[in-house]
């Protein structure tokens, strides 16, 4: 490999970052000053909240400004300088062919900043309707994301998939669809289309700012946020109900705590004392797959919830927690059977 070459590659390595939520991690690179970050839609679903690491070791706060309708490509933003940021524009490869030496750079199964070296296997390969960059760059879980460059560091494509026990036979966006899909993100914010989660991005303290304040503004870009469709009904001071698409979730904030909860399905006394029942919910709630949340059994309901202490909560946090619980109602008020009969 030539010195410009690995200078390439050191550059372009500082302007990845890793995309991690709940569910799993991926590769993002920075396209502008402003802290945006092009990834995959399957690494970043929604409004997140993701936690981000740049290259110089920071963990920020992410949120998801937008999800493609057509690509697996989001925009996810952080509040931090941005300004050593990939041009994908100016920095876009047009005339890239068979053959042709590329890299993908990543966190593959964790492993950060890591490079791979191959070449284009397929420069129009359609899939579905869609092209895509074939490449025979080893891609792995972890890879996702990420930018695919040409020994020149310009953005062939975003590294997207790779077929399961097969070696050799990974696949990108195109790099044009990413520009493309970044300028008319960029558009769709001007015209006010689409609104960045900014309040999210401010992580203030209880003491500067009010923890009611702060739920108030998680709350606020939960029913605002475009796709959500979510209603609120105001109850007494300090407790909120929302609702979408059936499941309905209660929010309050009071004695330094924030409680969100909502009820998944009624019970009788029957389930109240099936011992087996009993015990597949205590499991569920010490295995991490409901994210944080926990069952819990009221007279003639079963319930879930998330508690948080108000001291050092942030917006991002609250919204978080309500939008976990919102997810959880809707999902187990299907699955709640499962657990009583299955």
């Amino acid at each position: 490999m030539s010195d410009a070459a690995k200078d390439m590659i050191r550059a372009r390595t500082k302007q990845i970052v890793l995309v991690q939520d709940a569910k799993g991690l991926g590769t993002g690179v920075i396209v502008g000053p402003d802290g945006w970050i092009l990834t995959n839609k399957h690494v970043a679903p929604s409004v997140g909240p993701f936690r981000v690491v740049l290259s110089d070791g920071q963990n920020v706060h992410g949120v998801g400004v937008h999800q493609s309708v057509h690509h697996d490509l989001a925009i996810v933003k952080v509040d931090v300088d941005t300004s050593g940021f990939m041009d994908i524009e100016s920095d876009l490869a047009e005339d890239y062919v068979v053959g042709e030496e590329v890299w993908a750079l990543g966190h593959p199964r964790g492993c950060r900043f890591s490079v791979a070296r191959g070449i284009i296997s397929n420069p129009h390969r359609e899939i579905e309707t869609n092209y895509y960059v074939q490449t025979d760059v080893s891609i792995n879980p972890g890879n996702s994301g990420g930018p695919l460059v040409d020994t020149s560091g310009r953005l062939v494509g975003i590294v997207t998939l790779a077929y399961a026990n097969s070696q050799g036979l990974g696949f990108a966006v195109p790099g044009h669809t990413a520009s493309d899909y970044v300028r008319e993100v960029r558009r769709l914010v001007r015209r006010g289309v689409v609104k960045v989660p900014e309040e999210l991005l401010a992580k203030t303290s209880s003491e500067e700012k009010a923890s009611q304040e702060i739920v108030r503004s998680a709350i606020d870009v939960l029913t605002e946020v475009g796709g959500t469709h979510v209603e609120e009904e105001k109850l007494d001071e300090g407790y909120t109900r929302l609702s979408r698409k059936g499941s309905e979730i209660e929010v309050s904030c009071s004695n330094e705590v924030l409680s969100v909860r909502g009820q998944v399905s009624k019970i009788g006394p029957g389930e109240r004392g099936n011992a087996e029942f009993l015990s597949k919910l205590l499991e569920l709630n010490g295995s991490g797959d409901l994210g944080g949340a926990s069952f819990y059994l009221t007279e003639d309901a079963v319930c879930v919830g998330v508690t948080r202490p108000t001291t050092g909560l942030d917006a991002l946090e609250a919204f978080w927690a309500a939008d976990l619980v919102m997810h959880l109602v809707g999902d187990w008020k299907k699955r709640i059977n499962e657990l009583l009969f299955g």
